[in-house]
């Protein structure tokens, strides 16, 4: 395994030897007790009436690897571990090894947060999307910003142009590299680069094409999640469209790169519509670097991947059922691995044989009593039920806190995470 994650860092080896590569984790929503998720197993409508929910906690749908970030309980956004390359918007010291620090956004207003590699987004209460971090063009901002502050993003036009502001905004996700929306309507908008790993081709957010007309019953997107390089969206009738796609993607083997949204015909004999009465059917879609699975109404887990290693049951590589997973409530892709967890809080998961946390190639339980988790791209991190926070993996910069270095087995967190509590 190499000493730096592979993973599209585009920064210059000088560069990355001094800052080392910015991260940031993705989460699931938790009761006080046991694991409970209400987002990604959703298969109702989102409201058209208001945005997302509150989702304070750790950061989901993030794509980073040294930045630890979450959504506090009031409503502010703050970062951990590596807080330079413009990551923290602009706070003061900025740099490596650091405590969480609070991004400067509108005090109490953050309903839910995404990233990038190098880059982030934040949802905010009025519908509209904030972009900063340290290639504009990834955030959808589209130019630099004084003091790295966030800025809103526009339609068309980078934020300091004429577009109108991006709003009604209902739910967030990202790519390495781009980001995207469910906007009231039941369109989908994105921006970043390029348009293989989910982005567009201009400044400010556009509207994705090739989705079904959302006036039309059933066709309104009930769930969205960036992948590695390609994005992820499920329908009210239970069709899973994806765009995007460069390189390793997180797609089903013989899927190709598509620039507009395209059904991912491989999941079809698991989609709603296309299932027997009461069988099961695809509930979430998430995926890492030639790796992906999907949750089905069951519990139990689809999964692919571009070699055996990558499955978490072997060959084949197409689409199929791990046999060892079930009950699962919820998931999150790293790039090289994923966690799983059930209803009573048992968290589990499987990694690629370069797997960063040193997952196993089988699924095997992770910890227990688990409250909410989380994946970054070469790292995992957890909240258990007593209120202590837990991790392992890739570890330069203290994304899962002090002392730095890859941790192989479980450790406590150092950093005070209390504000992530849920």
């Amino acid at each position: 395994m190499t000493s730096s994650l592979r993973m599209n860092t585009r920064l210059t080896a000088a560069t990355l030897g001094v800052l080392g590569a910015a991260a940031i984790v993705a989460s699931v929503g938790v009761t006080t007790s046991a694991y409970v998720d209400s987002t990604y197993a959703r298969t109702d409508s989102l409201s058209v009436q208001a945005v997302a929910p509150f989702q304070p906690g750790l950061g989901r749908n993030s794509r980073m690897v040294d930045t630890g970030i979450a959504l506090g309980n009031n409503g502010n956004v703050y970062v951990w571990g590596l807080t330079g390359l413009a990551i923290n918007g602009g706070a003061g010291n900025p740099g490596g090894q650091r405590a969480p620090q609070q991004v400067p956004l509108p005090g109490g207003q953050i309903k839910q947060i995404a990233s990038g590699i190098y880059n982030a987004n934040a949802l905010a209460a009025d519908g509209t999307v904030y972009g900063w971090g340290l290639y504009p063009q990834r955030d959808g901002t589209d130019a630099s910003k004084p003091n790295d502050n966030p800025r809103q993003l526009r339609i068309g036009t980078a934020w300091t142009g004429t577009g109108p502001l991006l709003d009604q905004i209902l739910s967030i996700s990202s790519t390495e590299n781009a980001g995207a929306g469910i906007r009231a309507d039941g369109s989908i908008w994105n921006w970043g680069e390029p348009v293989g790993y989910g982005g567009n081709s201009g400044p400010g957010a556009t509207k994705v094409a090739g989705l079904p007309d959302p006036l039309v019953a059933g066709n309104r997107p009930v769930y969205l999640k960036g992948a590695y390089t390609n994005f992820f969206t499920i329908l009210e009738n239970g069709d899973v469209y994806y765009w995007g796609g460069a390189g390793s993607n997180s797609l089903p083997p013989g899927t190709a790169q598509s620039t507009n949204a395209a059904l991912v015909t491989a999941l079809s004999p698991w989609m709603k519509k296309n299932v027997a009465s009461g069988a099961p059917y695809i509930t979430a879609v998430d995926g890492g670097i030639g790796m992906g699975a999907a949750t089905l109404s069951n519990g139990n887990v689809l999964s692919w991947g571009s070699n055996a290693s990558r499955t978490g049951r072997g060959l084949p590589t197409s689409p199929a059922v791990v046999p060892s997973l079930s009950n699962i409530s919820s998931m999150q892709f790293g790039y090289t691995g994923a966690a799983f967890i059930t209803p009573d809080g048992t968290l589990w998961g499987y990694g690629a044989s370069d797997d960063y946390g040193r997952l196993p190639v089988l699924p095997a339980v992770v910890d227990t009593n688990v409250s909410q988790f989380a994946a970054g791209q070469g790292y995992y991190l957890w909240q258990r039920q007593n209120g202590t926070y837990w991790g392992r993996g890739y570890n330069p910069q203290g994304a899962i806190g002090l002392p730095i270095g890859n941790q192989t087995a479980n450790r406590q967190i150092s950093w005070d995470l209390s504000f992530a509590s849920r």
